[in-house]
C-alpha cells in the first residue's frame, strides 16, 4: 500500500495470539517487549541476536521472559508466517525487509517494518495509557519521533478527571445495557463533563461522587429522561443542570501561543463567543459544527458590553457549553472581569482560562525584555483607551514610576500620551518600541524616541513599549524578521495534533 494513503486506526486484541518479529537487535527487542505487554506469543527470528551490541541490547534481550519468547537463531523463512496474526520486521537488511513484506502480503498477514513505511501494511502508534484511556498517535510511519512528541503533548491533557469520567460512563453503559435498554442518544457528553469536573484533589470523595453520578444517570436513562436535547449532542445537559461558561484567553494571535487548557476548552464548547482580535489561526482550531458568534467591537459597529454579558447568561441558561474567547488574557484589559461579575450575578457557573497577554508577549517577540537588570526593575501595564465614565490616566504620574511602561490600545492617542509623559519628566529621547500585530505572520516592529512616536504611521493592534529596554533587540542571531517565525513550527504541529 502507498504510504500516502491514510490508514484505518484499529486496536488489535493480540492476547494469546502468535506474532513474528524478524530481527535480533535492540529495536526488535523493544518491539517484542511491546507485544508481550499486550499478551502476544512472540517468536523472534534472526541469524544473530546482538546481545553484546553498543546499544546495551544484552540487558534488553536478556530481560525478555524466556517462556513467552521463542528465539530461532537462523535466517527468516516464509513458513515462519504460518499461524501468525502480525509480523514486525526490525532489521537493517533491506532485502529481508522487502521479502517479508511480499510474503506477508501474499499470506494476508499485516506487516510492520521499523523505519520502512513503504513496506508497511500496518503502522505501530506511539501510545500513552492511563487506566482505560489510551492515546495513540500515528504519523503514518514517517516520523516515529514526531509521533512520540505529539503523544506526550496530548497525554498532558489526560488527567485523573478524564480517567474517572471514562470509568463512570463505562459503569453506566454496562448497567443500562444489562437492563435491556439502548445506550444510544443519551447525554453522554454531559455526563463525562460532570464526572471529569469532580474534585480530583480528594480522591475518596471524588470516587464516591462519581458513583452517585453514575447512579443518577442510570436512573434517568431507565426512566427515559437522560437523552440529549433536540439541539444536539452539545445541547441542554439533562434537564437539571445549567450550562457553563469558560472565559478563555486566546493570546496575541498565533495559535502556537494558546495554552493546552485553552485548546481543550475550544474542543469542549458547543458555542464560542469571540472578539474581533482573535486570530484566524485560533478560530481554525475550533471543531466544525461549533457555533461561532462574533461580538468584536469595530469602527461603526459598537457592541455594548452589557449585551455581551446578557448573551453569555442566555446561552448558559439554555444549557450551552460556552467559551468566551478573548484576545490576550481575559483579565488584562479584556473586560473579562465585567463578564465574570455579570455571570456571577445571574448565578451562572464559569471558569477562567488565563491567556498570554500581548503586554508581555509583544515585547518578548520583538526582542525587548520588559525587565532587565540595570535598566528596568519594574514594568507597568496601562491602557490607552478609557471608558467615558472613568477618570483619565495620569500620564505625568506614570512618567515618574520608572522602569518600563507597556501601553495597550494606545495607538490612537500615542502623540498625546508621549507629550504627557514628557511633561511628567520622561526624557524626549527615551527609547520606544511599537509592535504591530504581535505574533502574527505580518508582525512589524518600529523603534523610535518618545519625542517622535506621534510621527510614526502605526496600525492597530499595536503595543507600545516605553523605556530604556525598548532600545534592546534580543531576538535570535538568526535574524528572524518577526516573532511569528519563532513559533511557526510549533503552531503547524499543534494544528495537526488537534485536528
Amino acid at each position: 500500500m502507498s504510504a500516502v494513503v491514510p490508514g484505518l486506526p484499529l486496536v488489535l486484541d493480540l492476547d494469546g495470539r502468535d506474532v513474528l518479529v524478524v530481527g535480533g537487535g535492540p529495536v526488535a527487542a523493544a518491539k517484542a517487549r511491546q507485544l508481550l505487554a499486550v499478551g502476544a506469543r512472540v517468536t523472534m527470528v534472526a541469524p544473530h541476536f546482538d546481545e553484546a551490541s553498543h546499544f546495551d541490547a544484552a540487558s534488553d534481550l536478556a530481560e525478555l521472559p524466556g517462556p513467552a519468547v521463542q528465539r530461532r537463531r537462523r535466517a527468516y523463512r516464509p513458513s515462519d508466517l504460518n499461524g501468525c496474526w502480525l509480523v514486525i520486521t526490525a532489521t537493517d537488511d533491506e532485502d529481508v525487509t522487502a521479502a517479508v513484506a511480499a510474503d506477508a502480503a501474499a499470506a494476508r498477514v499485516f506487516h510492520n517494518a521499523a523505519d520502512r513505511p513503504e513496506h508497511c501494511s500496518a503502522t505501530l502508534m506511539a501510545l500513552h495509557r492511563r487506566g482505560d484511556v489510551t492515546v495513540a498517535v500515528s504519523t503514518g510511519g514517517r516520523s516515529p519521533a514526531a509521533a512520540g512528541w505529539l503523544r506526550d503533548r496530548l497525554a498532558a491533557t489526560i488527567d485523573a478527571g478524564a480517567e474517572r469520567a471514562v470509568r463512570v460512563a463505562a459503569v453506566a453503559r454496562d448497567r443500562i445495557r444489562a437492563a435491556g435498554r439502548s445506550s444510544e442518544g443519551l447525554a453522554w457528553r454531559n455526563l463525562l463533563d460532570e464526572a471529569a469536573g469532580l474534585d480530583g484533589g480528594r480522591v475518596a470523595e471524588a470516587d464516591d461522587a462519581a458513583a452517585d453520578l453514575a447512579d443518577r444517570f442510570v436512573r434517568r436513562a431507565l426512566s427515559g429522561d437522560a437523552h440529549s436535547s433536540p439541539g444536539g449532542a452539545h445541547g441542554s445537559p439533562d434537564g437539571d443542570r445549567a450550562g457553563r461558561v469558560q472565559l478563555v484567553g486566546a493570546g496575541p494571535g498565533d495559535p502556537g501561543l494558546l495554552t493546552v487548557a485553552a485548546v481543550a476548552a475550544l474542543r469542549w464548547a458547543d458555542v464560542v463567543v469571540h472578539d474581533a482580535l482573535v486570530g484566524d489561526g485560533v478560530l481554525a482550531l475550533i471543531p466544525k459544527g461549533t457555533e461561532l458568534i462574533d461580538v468584536g467591537k469595530r469602527p461603526g459597529r459598537p457592541v455594548p458590553q452589557e449585551a455581551i454579558g446578557a448573551l453569555l447568561v442566555l446561552l448558559a441558561r439554555n444549557g450551552r457549553r460556552v467559551v468566551r474567547l478573548k484576545g490576550g488574557d481575559p483579565y488584562v484589559f479584556g473586560r473579562g472581569g465585567e463578564e465574570a461579575l455579570a455571570l456571577a450575578a445571574a448565578g451562572v457557573a464559569y471558569d477562567v482560562v488565563p491567556g498570554v497577554s500581548a503586554a508581555l508577549a509583544a515585547p518578548a517577540l520583538a526582542g525587548v525584555p520588559v525587565t532587565q537588570r540595570g535598566l528596568a526593575a519594574a514594568v507597568t501595564v496601562i491602557t490607552g483607551h478609557r471608558a467615558l465614565s472613568q477618570p483619565p490616566v495620569d500620564w505625568e504620574a506614570a512618567a515618574r514610576l520608572g522602569g518600563t511602561l507597556v501601553v495597550l490600545m494606545g495607538v490612537a492617542e500615542r502623540a498625546a500620551i508621549a507629550a504627557a509623559l514628557q511633561r511628567g519628566g520622561l526624557h524626549p529621547d527615551t527609547p520606544v518600541a511599537v509592535i504591530e500585530r504581535a505574533s502574527r505572520a505580518d508582525q512589524r516592529v518600529l523603534r523610535t524616541r518618545l519625542r517622535s512616536v506621534g510621527d510614526l504611521l502605526v496600525e492597530a493592534p499595536a503595543t507600545l513599549v516605553i523605556g530604556e529596554v525598548a532600545a534592546l533587540d534580543l531576538r535570535s542571531a538568526g535574524g528572524a524578521s518577526s516573532g511569528a517565525s519563532a513559533i511557526e513550527g510549533a503552531t503547524t504541529e499543534l494544528c495537526a495534533a488537534v485536528g
